[in-house]
């Protein structure tokens, strides 16, 4: 009788097990996202109030686009939660494979904090694409809309802001010298994770993506640029396909709109200048620090694009 006693307590445990790990896998799973501790540390609520804050910026994302999160073509996001790296508070977007199957990775870093660029790389994970200056030309004004005023390449200011401190500083690299692939924008990968090799090159076609990105949604709307993003699949990028304009064309009408706007922003591109001059590998974190009144500027090069936290 002790004998089937304990049998019996040993079944009833692995049920109770069983019934656990069905609630957690249950709890860690939403309609757009499968869900991931990488700490191994959170709370069941603190995953819930995290998952949530990604929610929230991903329907705003849905919305605005007016699309689905592509659940049905490509399976649920996987959405991981991480330590911050060095003190660096940032998101990156990954491929990764997964059996026979890709899957797309939205992994936070840092998580006490309201960390960068998550609605940067949701946009990502909703629009992938290899090439990176069409991911950031989405992915950037929307951080602006719905994200952290903070986030790299903004660094609380405006991307047209910093593209005039590099106009004026004859650091201003033309569109078309920003390419499609890491190495041209100042970064490579490690183990498929993006690293920042030269910050400054790195902020300079962040910003200047950004803002061109802003310019085009303002002037031609979401719709052409969907259409941009769904032909450039097939094409190299189809500038006059949808604008009706080669990429020389548009550099020149959107500096021209920039240049419109340059007296109300001459105050914030002398501060900001002084700062790249002074700086220009942390010109960003100090920008951030003087808005953001929290972090002073780094003292060591984070490895992912975000403020760091000393």
């Amino acid at each position: 009788m002790k004998k089937k006693a304990i049998i019996a307590g040993f079944f009833l445990f692995l049920f109770l097990v069983n019934l656990m790990i069905a609630g957690i896998s249950e709890a860690l799973e939403t309609a757009d996202f499968v869900v991931k501790d990488l700490t191994g540390q959170l709370s069941p609520e603190q995953i819930r109030r995290l998952t949530a804050g990604a929610e929230e910026k991903l329907g705003k994302i849905l919305a605005f686009w007016g699309v689905t999160s592509g659940v049905n073509r490509l399976g649920k996001i996987r959405l991981e939660f991480e330590k911050s790296r060095g003190g660096t508070y940032s998101t990156v977007f990954l491929m990764m494979k997964d059996g026979d199957r890709m899957v797309r990775v939205v992994r936070i870093f840092g998580l006490d904090e309201e960390p960068e660029m998550v609605a940067h790389k949701l946009t990502h994970a909703v629009f992938p694409t290899p090439d990176k200056l069409i991911r950031n030309m989405m992915g950037i004004p929307m951080e602006v809309r719905f994200g952290n005023p903070l986030t790299f390449p903004m660094c609380g200011f405006t991307h047209d802001q910093w593209v005039g401190v590099f106009r004026k500083q004859n650091s201003f690299m033309p569109l078309s010298e920003l390419g499609p692939d890491h190495e041209q924008w100042g970064m490579t990968t490690r183990q498929g994770v993006p690293v920042v090799l030269e910050k400054a090159k790195q902020h300079i076609m962040y910003a200047e993506s950004g803002s061109f990105g802003t310019y085009l949604l303002n002037t031609y709307g979401p719709e052409k640029i969907k259409k941009f993003y769904m032909l450039s699949k097939g094409m190299k990028r189809p500038w006059r396909e949808v604008f009706d304009a080669s990429l020389e064309e548009l550099q020149t009408k959107w500096l021209q709109t920039l240049d419109s706007n340059r007296l109300e922003n001459s105050n914030n591109i002398k501060l900001l200048s002084e700062m790249v001059q002074k700086d220009p590998n942390n010109a960003c974190s100090e920008a951030q620090e003087l808005k953001g009144k929290k972090q002073p500027p780094p003292d060591s090069r984070p490895m992912f694009p975000g403020r760091k936290k000393r």
